[in-house]
């Protein structure tokens, strides 16, 4: 007997059951009182009467090979390090892996997770619309959805970052900036587009459908994003990740351009494993450690009972070789 399986018994949602197994308050003692007599009539039993509440899930969509695996794994570590050394167990399981019909609050509820840090995921997640009627506590790493009661976020200030990005780059002469954006699912590479577009904004630049080209993150999506910008005049262009800045700068090198003499370029992530490369990108370091202790401690303060918030961590401008500053700037 499982909890779906009581759920449908009694034609109550998986989750209500699984408030009512797990004690939480925020369903009728009628409810809970009908729901809990059920399952000892059947048998049902929970092996959280013999686990230690310390078990936190660490849920990801998919480690791929050309995406944010490093972002996403540093991140890991370090939630895992502030986790561990209070006494949690963590659990990592990735959704990739899950049938169609995966369930949720069912999953955390026979797993007996009192939490879960969820990562990697956007709006066309198999669990995104599962999230808000979650039975336990949940940190969402860059995603939010304000309306859930049970669930905090933590991310980087995507939208100064880039926004000083424009600035940035302003200051250096350039006044023709575009943008190579993420997937339009992704909060992150909506918040980098809206820091984008109040940059250029504010400084009273054009901006047109020319300007901004849509990736995905990958290295391939920065490649065609070179071949678009190819025959426009801009200067300078900001990449909304360090792995399509990378791709980039290969495919205008592959057309005979050179960076920063021809085009400028900045990426987003400083990730480590460019201190081996000969890119010497200039780009935008996440505090990836704060990060991974965010959401530890955002999962410990909605365990004691305080509400949920977004937790925003301000990123460093790591200026190296790859922006060029132009003659006559007037800003």
């Amino acid at each position: 007997m499982t909890i779906r399986d009581i759920a449908k018994q009694l034609n109550i949602s998986i989750s209500t059951v699984s408030k009512a197994l797990n004690g939480a308050t925020d369903i009728s003692e009628k409810t809970r009182t009908k729901i809990i007599n059920y399952a000892n009539k059947v048998g049902y039993t929970s092996r959280r009467k013999n686990i230690k509440d310390n078990r936190i899930c660490f849920l990801f969509e998919s480690f791929d090979n050309d995406n944010r695996n490093e972002m996403l794994y540093s991140v890991m570590l370090s939630f895992n390090k502030y986790a561990s050394a209070q006494g949690y167990e963590i659990i990592h399981d990735c959704i990739d892996t899950k049938p169609e019909n995966f369930d949720l609050a069912e999953y955390f509820t026979q797993n007996n997770f009192v939490a879960a840090f969820i990562a990697g995921i956007n709006s066309h997640s198999c669990i995104f619309k599962q999230l808000i009627k979650s039975p336990i506590p949940i940190v969402l790493l860059d995603n939010n959805i304000p309306s859930a009661k049970n669930l905090s976020t933590v991310s980087s200030d995507n939208i100064t970052a880039i926004e000083s990005a424009v600035y940035y780059l302003s200051k250096n002469g350039h006044k023709k900036i575009g943008l190579v954006a993420g997937e339009c699912e992704s909060l992150v590479s909506v918040e980098r587009l809206a820091g984008y577009i109040l940059g250029i904004a504010r400084l009273g630049y054009d901006i047109n459908t020319c300007s901004i080209y849509y990736g995905n993150f990958t290295r391939k999506s920065g490649e065609s994003a070179a071949e678009f910008y190819n025959d426009k005049d801009y200067t300078a262009v900001i990449c909304c990740s360090d792995i399509m800045a990378i791709g980039f700068i290969d495919g205008l090198k592959k057309l005979g351009k050179k960076v920063p003499e021809d085009i400028s370029v900045i990426g987003f992530d400083d990730l480590e494993f460019l201190k081996f490369t000969n890119y010497n990108l200039t780009t935008f370091k996440q505090n990836l450690d704060g990060i991974g202790k965010a959401a530890f401690l955002q999962i410990v303060d909605m365990l004691n009972g305080n509400n949920p918030r977004r937790t925003m961590l301000e990123c460093e401008l790591i200026q190296r070789g790859t922006v060029k500053s132009i003659t006559n700037n007037i800003n």
